[in-house]
């Protein structure tokens, strides 16, 4: 399937959510617009018509982003895609190279630069790979170095000769070259951004299961204004859980219990060359209050309990499908239902 009918196809799916969201609540009478759907991220609203508008189009959003594995499986608008977007996005990317890197994960790679006597204090670019069986490759960016600062460093190696007869590893004998030289650590990402990329990945995973349903959430707004303001501490507590959830959780889930940690739990996959990373991030659930999450978080995980005592229900994975549509409300019956009075 091609872009346009890929977008197309979700432009309908999110649009009939939305319709019969309308149809069967209070929007009935008093929303004109023609048949469209929201931007998860601006809340600006799209007709068909703006679909392929030249200024702000809706755009297929791979979430998560491409580089980490993810794929086009959600509609924003062009101009959140590109701001709210590319600039958190690239840093968790960044984070991620940076621990494969730092880790000498296989598959590893790290741009920097070499120092030693030779170079007079300027850096020679160059690239530091590791490969699947962890040897370290290591290649001189030729095009992008002073020549000259290049060929006094690689004639800065020291020939050393050690003898057979003193060595009980023939391998290691005879004359070997070395160049010795130190080298810069990668750049830190900014990690405040990294992780305000991973609440964003879980938002936007939310309304793709969701739809409109939890766009309307009057809870998500904390969510929505920390993702559109990334610069701004909003969110000033912790929003992820440390702990490794099995294979069963990937999704949208539903902390019950405790009462305080109440909430959408949304565990995820990032894939790295090098390695495969579960984050699990707490978004603010339906009930009153449940923005108060990141404060409780804070509170009950990162200074008391453990997970171990957190109960967590995967009923929105197994039971819940956007395109059904005579079952958009099912999760508001089983919120107050069930969740609710656990």
């Amino acid at each position: 399937m091609n872009n346009r009918a890929k977008k197309e196809l979700l432009f309908k799916i999110y649009s009939e959510n939305f319709k019969y969201i309308k149809d069967n609540s209070s929007l009935k009478n008093n929303f004109e617009k023609d048949f469209g759907c929201y931007c998860p991220i601006c809340l600006i609203y799209f007709e068909k018509a703006d679909l392929f508008d030249k200024i702000n189009p809706l755009t297929i959003e791979h979430n998560p982003p491409q580089s980490l594995g993810g794929k086009g499986s959600v509609l924003t608008c062009k101009k959140c895609n590109s701001e709210a977007g590319h600039k958190i996005d690239n840093e968790i990317l960044n984070k991620l190279l940076e621990i494969d890197a730092v880790n000498f994960k296989p598959n590893a790679e790290i741009k920097t630069q070499f120092f030693n006597d030779s170079t007079e204090g300027k850096g020679v670019n160059a690239n530091i790979k590791i490969d699947k069986d962890r040897k370290i490759i290591i290649n001189i960016d030729s095009k992008n170095n002073n020549p000259k600062t290049q060929q006094n460093f690689l004639n800065s190696e020291v020939h050393e000769y050690k003898s057979p007869f003193f060595s009980d590893n023939l391998i290691d004998t005879g004359w070997t070259k070395k160049l010795k030289f130190t080298f810069k650590k990668p750049k830190k990402a900014n990690e405040r951004l990294a992780t305000i990329s991973l609440l964003k990945i879980a938002y936007l995973m939310a309304f793709e299961k969701l739809g409109h349903l939890y766009l309307f959430n009057k809870n998500a707004e904390i969510v929505r204004e920390q993702i559109k303001f990334p610069d701004k501490e909003i969110i000033k507590n912790p929003f992820w859980i440390n702990y490794k959830f099995p294979d069963n959780i990937l999704g949208v889930n539903i902390i019950t219990k405790p009462r305080e940690l109440r909430s959408i739990l949304v565990v995820y996959d990032l894939k790295t060359k090098s390695d495969t990373y579960r984050i699990a991030i707490c978004i603010p659930g339906f009930s009153e209050d449940d923005d108060k999450i990141y404060e409780n978080i804070n509170e009950k995980l990162c200074k008391g309990e453990s997970f171990e005592n957190v109960e967590v229900n995967n009923y929105i994975n197994s039971e819940y499908k956007i395109k059904n549509l005579e079952d958009t409300f099912l999760l508001v019956n089983f919120w107050e239902s069930f969740v609710e009075k656990q």
